[in-house]
């Protein structure tokens, strides 16, 4: 297959992706590129810029009256400022001419909500185990997130329920006392395959965070598995697993925390097994021989399956 029908099979699959007619692409290659580039540019930035702004005002204004408020006035500056920055996100959604300002008025809402939602059990729980209140939080987030994107359909609000989802399922395994790498393993390819749905989907653009924070949990924590035990060298054939599925899935993310495991791993083992021996030179030689090995198939594997397909 030429690179010709990859990209070919790449439209076809964002086109799919994205509900894209051949009206809409063909308007679109019509369309004069610095047009494009202008009006997107100048509507993003300005989007971002009047968000960083709201949210500057908001949080000087609470550092500045925060111990002059009661439990009541904190609770509506942090809770209730998040909740009505939510609203008027959902408003913005439904007018095309204010779309672009519903990301920041997300992402303020996204911090402020479970702020103030901490602020308010900090102000009127009766103590107890505090992991019980992020656990509320993140599940109120996580519903609200979800729901929100089951409707919205927004990759803003995607990451949004997928964060705190990983996030409550870490303080729920936690309170049952499962053990952190166990955890660190679960979450992690829990993650890796939301990554690969949403990397067939509208929303790939957050695929890669996604890959690279699913392996990286995944194979630190199986690290802390396997070490000292008889079953230690599978960590070896596990990160070459990964570097193979980066390929399969098109990921840079993936091939770059896999190739990092990888070499982190060899390093490792030598100085354990070859440190202050006779051997220990010829392992150094033996170490930057798999470096270089190793960083010039990361490089082939990207521009052969990776780079080409993107």
């Amino acid at each position: 297959m030429t690179d010709r029908d990859d990209a070919l099979l790449e439209i076809t699959k964002l086109a799919r992706n994205h509900g894209l007619t051949l009206e809409d692409i063909r308007q679109a290659l019509t369309m004069p590129d610095k047009q494009k580039q202008s009006s997107g540019i100048v509507a993003r930035l300005f989007s971002y810029i009047g968000g960083i702004f709201i949210f500057a005002g908001i949080g000087v204004f609470i550092s500045m009256y925060w111990r002059d408020f009661n439990s009541e006035a904190r609770i509506l500056v942090t809770l209730g400022v998040g909740f009505a920055a939510y609203i008027l996100a959902l408003v913005c959604l439904g007018d095309k001419n204010y779309q672009r300002a519903a990301t920041p008025l997300f992402l303020i809402s996204a911090i402020l909500q479970p702020l103030g939602i901490l602020v308010m059990l900090n102000e009127y729980a009766m103590g107890g185990d505090r992991r019980y209140g992020i656990l509320f939080m993140t599940a109120y987030m996580l519903l609200q997130h979800g729901l929100t994107f089951w409707a919205r359909q927004r990759s803003l609000l995607a990451f949004g329920a997928i964060f705190f989802g990983a996030a409550f399922f870490v303080t729920l395994f936690d309170i049952w006392d499962f053990k952190p790498n166990l955890i660190s393993t679960v979450i992690g390819a829990s993650l890796l395959c939301l990554a690969y749905a949403l990397n067939q989907s509208r929303h790939a653009a957050i695929a890669g965070f996604w890959y690279f924070v699913g392996s990286a949990m995944f194979l630190w924590a199986l690290f802390d598995l396997v070490k000292d035990t008889s079953q230690e060298i599978v960590y070896l054939g596990i990160a070459a697993l990964m570097i193979f599925l980066s390929t399969w899935v098109r990921s840079r993310a993936m091939l770059f925390v896999s190739t990092l495991a990888m070499l982190g791993y060899i390093g490792y083992f030598t100085a354990e097994h070859f440190a202050n021996t006779v051997g220990w030179p010829i392992s150094l030689v033996i170490i930057g021989i798999a470096l270089f090995c190793l960083g010039s198939l990361a490089v082939r594997l990207n521009n052969k399956y990776i780079k080409q397909a993107l």
